[in-house]
């Protein structure tokens, strides 16, 4: 809940009517909130506005049906986060679609709120929870831990815990303030042991450091500091605001996109097997999107050097997601840089459908279907790309794309998605 106080919010657009219906359903249920208004129209004064009232939230409206209008709203929003990261954005949109969504979550909004079908409710929720990461980050940046930290029980010198993002057996992944660069970046901490399962976990960690801080690229996560504490490793690495490719794939991909997405990864995938590095774990959650939309490769804890694969592949040894693992991968077999392509296959199957290929009750049951079911047919909107899609997939590596360069050259230029 907000503060006794109530919170404080700067809300931007929008006509007069319905500026008070906002500002009278925030004041009814926070009495003290302090709420500011700024009518359509009247935004050039908003920098100075926010550096001045510091607000929980910003309430932006657009309407999508007016398209240069919203691009203008995005924008300034993008810009706004730039100098503001730790705003929290939440937008109201008129005439909105499920793409409009996702511009808008691309461009940092935190929360979408379709105006159409929003309630009470959901407004207060939304900025109840504004206020609690407002916060957080306010506690962050002053080097103290907010109380998801605490209940973790974990310090590592130099970061503050915001939240934790998701957690294995294998790590924690948090969202931290790096006190030194003074942004926000991801923490992912393993923990220490000596039973040869740990020992081969913390071998792993290192190796996903040393693969990552070795590629200076773009399509690559940059790295920022690893270190070793008495019970954990930990790795700092950049922080992706816009989120991973299988948040997108919640919403419908036109076949465009789908295309856009299936060769900006492989420009990716061409980066590390060029440094002789395969991945072995390509999946939607293992790639992030930049704020141009560009895709960035993470979580390299199973890749190899293709080098040091040679006569020790593994034999026997599984490894991967069930859902996107290649045939020879699911057999415990000999990899090579065709793997990775099979796994970008089965992500733009998904791109296209909305749907993974194969399904089942178990992993065994999907790896299976990886290894012996025929390659799946597209529906006939974009039946077109099944001739793309045959290749990427085939069950044998021989008959895959040999290379991402050829996987590219077949894809021709790349032409960023609307």
């Amino acid at each position: 809940m907000a503060d006794a106080t109530g919170p404080n919010l700067l809300v931007v657009g929008g006509d007069t009517k319905r500026l008070q219906w906002l500002t009278h359903h925030v004041t009814s249920h926070w009495p003290n909130a302090q709420v500011t208004t700024v009518p359509d129209g009247e935004s050039a004064s908003l920098g100075r506005l926010i550096a001045e009232r510091t607000p929980d939230a910003l309430i932006l409206q657009a309407d999508f049906a007016d398209e240069t209008a919203s691009a203008t709203v995005l924008h300034h929003m993008g810009q706004m986060l730039q100098s503001q990261p730790a705003l929290h954005c939440i937008l109201l949109a008129e005439n909105g679609s499920e793409m409009s969504a996702v511009r808008a979550l691309k461009s940092g909004a935190r929360d979408y709120l379709p105006l159409a079908r929003m309630t009470r409710d959901q407004l207060l929720g939304a900025i109840t929870e504004a206020c609690s990461k407002r916060r957080a980050a306010a506690q962050a940046a002053h080097g103290l831990s907010p109380s998801g930290a605490e209940s973790s029980g974990l310090a590592v010198p130099g970061y503050s815990i915001v939240k934790e993002i998701s957690a294995s057996n294998f790590s924690q992944v948090f969202l931290a303030r790096s006190v030194r660069l003074r942004r926000n970046v991801v923490l992912k901490v393993m923990n220490r042991g000596e039973t040869a399962r740990e020992l081969d976990d913390a071998e792993r960690f290192q190796r996903e450091y040393e693969i990552i801080s070795s590629i200076s690229h773009r399509a690559i996560a940059e790295i920022y500091d690893f270190g070793s504490l008495p019970r954990h490793l930990y790795l700092a690495m950049e922080y992706f605001p816009c989120g991973d490719l299988r948040d997108r794939l919640r919403n419908p991909m036109s076949v465009d996109e789908s295309l856009y997405y299936l060769r900006a990864i492989a420009e990716a995938l061409r980066v590390i097997h060029v440094f002789g590095i395969l991945h072995r774990d390509l999946k939607p959650a293992n790639v992030m999107l930049r704020e141009d939309n560009s895709p960035v490769l993470i979580d390299f804890g199973l890749a190899r050097r293709s080098i040091d694969d040679v006569g020790t592949t593994g034999v026997g040894q599984v490894l991967g997601s069930p859902y996107y693992i290649s045939p020879e991968q699911s057999q415990g077999q000999r990899v090579d840089s065709r793997t990775d392509l099979y796994s970008l296959g089965v992500m733009f199957y998904e791109m296209l459908t909305g749907q993974r290929p194969y399904a089942g009750r178990t992993a065994m049951a999907i790896m299976a279907q990886h290894a012996g079911s025929p390659v799946p047919i597209l529906p006939a909107g974009t039946a077109v790309q099944q001739p793309l899609l045959d290749r990427l997939m085939a069950k044998q590596q021989s008959a895959r794309y040999a290379s991402a360069d050829e996987l590219l050259a077949d894809l021709g230029p790349l032409v960023a998605a609307a």
